[in-house]
């Protein structure tokens, strides 16, 4: 087990000293930042986490197979299609976010950071033994070069760091950060997430928009071994890479090697898993999770079926309207349209009964807004009273239920009438306005499990007239029209941080509404939501920011901006029976497979066993002969 604090005398300085962030530590303490000021779970004589197995052997290969494609090796370019998994495995950061605790970040490239009192320079001292896989040292010079990268071919970046002024190289190991907003806590955090690139490298050989195609030196734990563009992404670990003994690493990145295998279908990617051309499968159909897996491998035992428990799974979710279109810029639209939706339905003849449905944008969790403002809520909402739908001030938002497959009558005359108040009547079974103009709503997509949810929608619309159009894309062409906000409905999903911050700005405000590759697909432009969203940046401390996170919750929910979703409390995973794994994963972790590792095989094993069998005879007769 790792070590935990010591004492409460240690946790007490701990909080002071990370609550004042004044003094900077010397390279043998365990520098970490906490946001909200609260004590950190692990010390500087800490080895490893909790959450791992430290003995775990270092060996095997984890197989994925991926629904798509991909034409780039840079996961952050918003031009064409790059996977995200090369983020997680071949680029370090400087700060390694915890995987057990909100708003704590513990070292990695940066063996501990300075803030000063005025809380107007942040300033990172990188570890002299970090380099990338080349040999090659990692450098201020290149986590510079990475910021500037990253907020330039990035819109989401550009928004996520624009407290930022300026930034500097005090050495070749210390880089300092100059914040025009001393009020933002949780910039040495979000700074911290900063994935380096190897500079020179990447200004070589990447193009104008930042796409990458060329396999480049990593500075996390893998490096890309094989680039077959479309079909197969390979991930070799480094020997002796320079990060494994930091305690936030060990027991971690288990695999010699991990790949990712591409189909187009997802029937034929799962049919290559169940012959095990793969050997773990993530699976998102509850249907496909009770029907699919009767056959011999599953029950031989072969193939393991597990729910692993996901406190990470916490997301935005919904059909989102695309506000930039006129029909969906009156509210009472967009009611009407969500009041038809027969989740309740959908979950009894399509999920099992598996799942729950959404009442907030920040799924099931305490940042989601429970029953009536409380006083903090009221005394940030109440200054905008006039410009919020009255609801905001009552109860807590919730997502019509149904017991019945047919939504009743009295919901459809209430959708009728919000629909004529806002310009629009049935005639001849057609919703049309004044102009003579139907109601059509195209709904883009590219998974085709979605297809079937998309339908049971739009039978429930044609009753009141409107048109609802399945367009299935592939995947390149979806995320360009995405990019390109050309749709009129789409399925969003945003996972969300248990510290919401800087990125709400991305999600939800006004200025990210017109950048392509924005994150804001409905098109939110709300001063009231901008204005809380910079009230949350600068919160206090972890109420306030709850408070505020609350307060937000409530103006979009009540703004009807997309159709609330469902949720499922964990991670589906199905895996050739190979692999072992800690008794508890780590709570926060968007990849809990990184701790898992292969089991020995079983001839080995009992080898190994032999052996020490006989050794403990030679040694005992030994003993006999002395």
């Amino acid at each position: 087990m790792g070590l935990k604090l010591s004492s409460k005398i240690q946790q007490k300085i701990v909080v002071v000293l990370f609550s004042f962030l004044g003094a900077s530590l010397d390279a043998e303490s365990l520098t970490c930042f906490s946001v909200h000021n609260t004590a950190p779970k692990y010390d500087a004589n800490a080895r490893y986490f909790e959450h791992v197995n430290p003995n775990a052997p270092k060996k095997g290969a984890l197989k994925l197979a991926v629904i798509g494609t991909y034409d780039g090796l840079n996961p952050f370019a918003v031009m064409g299609t790059s996977p995200i998994h090369i983020a997680i495995f071949c680029f370090a950061k400087l700060l390694d976010e915890s995987q057990e605790e909100i708003g704590i970040s513990y070292p990695y490239v940066a063996k501990n950071l300075e803030i000063s009192n005025d809380k107007k320079t942040i300033t990172y001292h990188l570890r002299e033994e970090a380099i990338f896989s080349d040999g090659t040292p990692i450098t201020a010079e290149d986590v510079i070069w990475s910021f500037n990268f990253l907020i330039k071919i990035n819109p989401m970046m550009k928004q996520y760091y624009k407290d930022i002024s300026k930034v500097e190289a005090v050495n070749q190991h210390t880089v300092k950060f100059h914040s025009k907003n001393p009020g933002n806590k949780e910039l040495p955090g979000i700074l911290g997430q900063i994935y380096i690139y190897p500079s020179k490298f990447f200004r070589e050989h990447m193009n104008e928009s930042g796409v990458m195609t060329k396999p480049f030196p990593s500075s996390g734990p893998y490096k890309i071994s094989v680039a077959d563009f479309g079909r197969t992404l390979v991930f070799e670990h480094i020997k002796n890479w320079w990060g494994e003994k930091i305690p936030s690493n060990v027991g971690q990145y288990n695999f010699d090697t991990i790949e990712l295998q591409y189909f187009r279908d997802q029937n034929a990617a799962f049919q290559s898993f169940l012959a095990g051309n793969s050997n773990l499968w993530i699976e998102a159909s509850a249907n496909k999770w009770h029907t699919a897996y009767d056959n011999s491998v599953v029950k031989d035992g072969k193939i393991i079926k597990k729910t692993i428990p996901d406190g990470s799974h916490q997301a935005t979710k919904g059909f989102a309207f695309n506000l930039r279109q006129e029909k969906f810029k009156d509210v009472r639209i967009r009611k009407a349209i969500s009041l038809l939706f027969n989740f309740e339905s959908l979950n009894r003849s399509m999920f099992y009964n598996e799942y729950y449905r959404l009442n907030s944008y920040y799924g099931n969790s305490e940042l989601a807004h429970t029953g009536a403002p409380t006083k903090e809520e009221l005394e940030l909402l109440q200054p905008y009273k006039e410009k919020l739908p009255s609801e905001v001030f009552g109860s807590s938002f919730k997502s019509p239920a149904y017991k019945e497959d047919i939504v009743p009558r009295e919901i459809l005359q209430q959708a009728l009438d919000l629909l004529e108040e806002a310009g629009w009547e049935l005639k001849n079974q057609k919703l049309t306005n004044e102009r003579g103009e139907l109601f059509e709503i195209t709904f883009l997509y590219t998974n085709a499990s979605l297809e079937k949810v998309i339908l049971h929608l739009q039978r429930n619309l044609a009753v009141v007239g409107i048109d609802l159009k399945p367009r299935q894309v592939d995947a390149s062409t979806y995320t360009e029209m995405i990019d390109q906000f050309d749709f009129d409905m789409v399925m969003l999903g945003i996972a969300q941080s248990h510290s919401l911050g800087n990125e709400q700005r991305e999600y939800f405000g006004s200025k990210s509404d017109r950048v392509k590759g924005s994150k804001n697909l409905a098109g939110i432009e709300n001063p009231v939501v901008d204005q809380l969203i910079e009230k949350l940046i600068v919160a206090k401390n972890y109420q306030t920011m709850l408070n505020c996170a609350h307060a937000i919750d409530r103006v979009l929910c009540w703004n009807y901006y997309m159709i609330m979703n469902w949720d499922f409390a964990g991670l589906r995973t199905a895996y050739w029976n190979k692999f072992a794994m800690p008794e508890t994963s780590p709570k926060y972790s968007p990849f809990p497979m990184l701790t898992w590792w292969e089991k020995p095989d079983s001839k080995q094993q009992e080898k190994k066993q032999n052996q020490g069998m006989i050794q403990k005879i030679m040694r005992i007769i030994k003993g006999w002969v002395a």
